[in-house]
């Protein structure tokens, strides 16, 4: 493919330049060499970070239809405001406090049992509406989305739970690593579009995990097992 071949071409030359760039120093030592691999590794943590969960999200969206990208999105939403709701009402024990001082193992957890018990209505209600309107605008949407019930298999209790069970349990870390990179650069946030809670990145941190589980799970469900694998290699 010819678009894979420019970017692994543009990835080599990228690796020479930063030899090149490393070796052109005039300071040679030790500390220099870690805080410049230091700014690589940033770098390609930002690729991933950024590039990765969109390239997952695309991919998601050409097999399976935007609704399975929603989904996931409302319940991390879900997840985190229960989080701070159950952190506020009842927390007393911090979960990660030299990541995030404000995390609570009983938000965590108020947050986890939340997600799963809205996780079902929730994706009965993107079923249901995008069923009503499928000899419409929304019928090859409405095909996609529904394709994962009837050539997959699993009923709308099984999806509904796994995705929250991993919204709930994996996604927040991919926030406390966030959290571990705003704080390596005395940070607050990504941004400040959205007065009180940051930029866009900020929003989709968790993403990083999820949109590539989503798309996994969801190839596995139809038996793709090696396409899926050869995508996550690509």
């Amino acid at each position: 493919d010819i678009v894979n071949l420019i970017c692994f071409g543009m990835v080599a030359i990228g690796l020479v330049m930063s030899v090149v760039g490393m070796a052109s120093h005039v300071d040679a030592s030790a500390d220099r060499f870690r805080s410049y691999l230091g700014e690589v590794a940033s770098f390609h943590f930002a690729l991933i970070f950024l590039i990765g969960q969109s390239s997952f999200w695309i991919q998601t969206i050409q097999s399976f239809g935007i609704g399975w990208v929603l989904f996931p999105a409302l319940l991390v939403v879900v997840n985190d405001t229960m989080a701070y709701v159950f952190g506020v009402l009842f927390g007393q024990n911090k979960l990660l406090p030299k990541l995030s001082p404000k995390k609570t193992v009983e938000g965590f957890v108020g947050a986890a049992f939340s997600t799963i018990g809205i996780s079902i209505p929730l994706l009965k209600f993107f079923f249901s509406f995008l069923e009503k309107r499928s000899g419409g605008d929304l019928s090859v949407c409405y095909e996609k989305f529904s394709s994962v019930f009837v050539d997959g298999g699993g009923s709308i209790l099984k999806h509904a739970i796994v995705m929250a069970a991993y919204t709930s349990i994996i996604s927040p870390f991919g926030g406390f690593l966030a959290s571990a990179v705003k704080r390596a650069h005395g940070a607050k946030d990504f941004g400040a579009l959205i007065p009180g809670h940051g930029g866009v990145v900020d929003r989709f941190d968790c993403q990083v995990v999820t949109a590539p589980f989503v798309f996994l799970y969801l190839k596995y469900c139809l038996g793709n097992v090696v396409e899926a694998v050869e995508v996550l290699v690509e």
